[in-house]
Parts: C-alpha cells; sequence; structure tokens
C-alpha cells in the first residue's frame, strides 16, 4: 500500500465502536494534522458501521452538551466549545451506550455491605469471621437450603478470615460455594460473572454443581458458569498487596492493568490498540495516589493520555 494513501480504518480496535473513540481522541484538543483529516475522512466513508458508530456519538454530543460534568467547564483557561463539548459527549456515551455506570449508580444499593470506589472497609460478618472489603465490592447474608447462614459476594473483593468456630459458614459467588473446612484466611474474587478464590492460610473447600476441589495455602482456583479449575499456585505476597494499600503488576499486560487500576480509579480507562493492550507492565501502585499512576505509564510507555475529569482516560499510542 502506498504509504501516502489515506488507511481505511486505524490501527486501534477492530469494532467500529473502539475505531470512533479513537478519532474522538485524536480529535479531542483540535491538534490532528491534515492527514489526520484525511484518513479520518477516509474511515467515515469506507464503510457504513463508521459512519454510524460516529453518529450515535454525535447524537450523544447533541443531547448531552449542557452535563456539568467537573473538570469539562474551562472557558477560564481557554479550553471553551469543542473540547467541553466533546467531553460531555464521552462521557455520556460510555455511561449511556456502553452500559457503564460505575461511578453514576451504586451497584447493589441493598446490600449488607458495601464499599465505594477507591475505599476499602473492615467488618465482623458474625462471631468468629472477620473480612476486609477492597473496592467497589459488596456482600449480603443467605441462608443455603440446609438452614446454614453465609453471605454471598455480588461482587468485588473479599479477604476472610475464619476462626473455625463457625463450621457452617460460606460464601457463595458466580454459582459456587467457598467453605473453610477449619480455621483458614481466604480471598474471593468475583468481577464479570467469573469468580476466584485463593487461601492464604488453612483448608477451603470450593464448590460448584460440576465438581469441588480443597484448596490449601498459596493455592487457587477459578469457577465460573459451574466449571472449576484445578487448583494453581499463587503469589499470595502480589495478590494480596491491596490489604497494605498497593497494587502490583510484573509484566502484565496493559490491558489487565487498567482493568484492575479502573475498580480503584475515578472513572473508566480506555485502552486503544491490540498491540497497546498487550505492552508488558512492571508496577507498583500506591493507593492513596492513584491518580499519579496514568501520566506515569504514559511516560514510561511513550503513550499518549488523553483525561476527561474524573470521568475517562484514553491511552493511546502517541
Amino acid at each position: 500500500m502506498d504509504s501516502s494513501s489515506p488507511i481505511a480504518h486505524p490501527p486501534y480496535g477492530s469494532s467500529a465502536a473502539e475505531q470512533a473513540i479513537y478519532w474522538f481522541a485524536l480529535l479531542l484538543d483540535g491538534t490532528e494534522s491534515e492527514r489526520d483529516r484525511e484518513n479520518f475522512a477516509h474511515w467515515m466513508t469506507s464503510d457504513p458501521a463508521h459512519r454510524q458508530a460516529f453518529l450515535e456519538i454525535e447524537h450523544l454530543w447533541t443531547g448531552t452538551s449542557s452535563l456539568n460534568l467537573a473538570g469539562l467547564n474551562s472557558a477560564a483557561h481557554g479550553k471553551t466549545g469543542r473540547r467541553a463539548f466533546l467531553g460531555a459527549g464521552l462521557a455520556a456515551m460510555l455511561v449511556g451506550a456502553a452500559g457503564w455506570y460505575g461511578d453514576v449508580l451504586p451497584h447493589h444499593p441493598f446490600a449488607d455491605f458495601k464499599t465505594g470506589k477507591g475505599a476499602r472497609r473492615k467488618i465482623t460478618v458474625m462471631d468468629g469471621v472477620q473480612a476486609e472489603l477492597a473496592s467497589q465490592s459488596s456482600l449480603s447474608f443467605i441462608t443455603d437450603d440446609k438452614g446454614a447462614t453465609g453471605v454471598t459476594l455480588h461482587e468485588g473483593e473479599v479477604f476472610f478470615q475464619h476462626d473455625g468456630r463457625r463450621r457452617d459458614f460460606f460464601v457463595s459467588a458466580a454459582g459456587g460455594f467457598v467453605r473453610p473446612v477449619a480455621a483458614a484466611q481466604f480471598d474471593v474474587t468475583h468481577y464479570d460473572g467469573q469468580a476466584e478464590m485463593i487461601a492464604q492460610s488453612g483448608s477451603v473447600d470450593v464448590e460448584t454443581d460440576l465438581g469441588a476441589r480443597n484448596v490449601t495455602r498459596g493455592k487457587g482456583v477459578s469457577f465460573e458458569n459451574g466449571v472449576l479449575s484445578a487448583p494453581y499456585g499463587v503469589d499470595l505476597a502480589m495478590r494480596l498487596a491491596w490489604r497494605q494499600g498497593r497494587l502490583v503488576f510484573v509484566g502484565d499486560p496493559l490491558e489487565k492493568v487498567a482493568n484492575v487500576l479502573q475498580r480503584w480509579h475515578p472513572g473508566r480507562i480506555i485502552v486503544l490498540g491490540d498491540a497497546l493492550k498487550q505492552r508488558p507492565v512492571t508496577l507498583v501502585v500506591n493507593l492513596n495516589r492513584t491518580s499519579d499512576v496514568l501520566p506515569l505509564v504514559g511516560k514510561v510507555l511513550s503513550v499518549e493520555v488523553d483525561q476527561i475529569g474524573d470521568y475517562v482516560t484514553i491511552l493511546r499510542e502517541a
């Protein structure tokens, strides 16, 4: 292909929606080149789906340009017009069109125990059972078919300390049941319909309709739709670092880092481009200073970081 000819689509993402977000990010601050405008025009006309994706965003812009979003009304700094207008539109698109409600509506508002984004909380679940909830986690009491009382983890991550007195205690998540055999310390996560249990001490049984596993110190299992993995080794210090106020990543793909970080950091983090999503990252995050992380990632990886108030951060190749 002639390097001077317009490209049919940007090399960031395979879907029209993700490509539309890429063009939004590129055009956000008005610094696009003439070549960028030519490529954008070619992308818009090369596929009806491209035009439709962009028109849907435009429709949301015109319907939500009056939103008062913190950090977007920046007339005092000369940032009026398109930037604030497009910023409100993208935030609305992600909230409305993509079904993202994490910072707008509380998850499981009637849960017995819950935490907000960025918060941690220690609780006494019942005599002999202590728990520490990570950011955006929610628990409720339930009773099983044998009359035993336990908790269901609606979503999030919780570390449990069980002294062994409540032999019938259990944790339900993603259709499975986690039951400490005796005294045990263990961590349960539940995100996007998939759960995982890792044992820090003691012995823990994990059961689903399709099977059961016993898990001991330094091991974990994942389960989804009744399917249980075989036990696997876990780096406990790294995986449970959130309890000491840190997140630790060693050679993890940037997409995974973004997914974990946005559980603690205000707003949505979007990584554009399959190659960038797979870039390895080694990083220690101070959970009390998450706002410092993304600019640092941008410098270390030499990527562009577009931040729209506290709502959206877009990472893309420079």
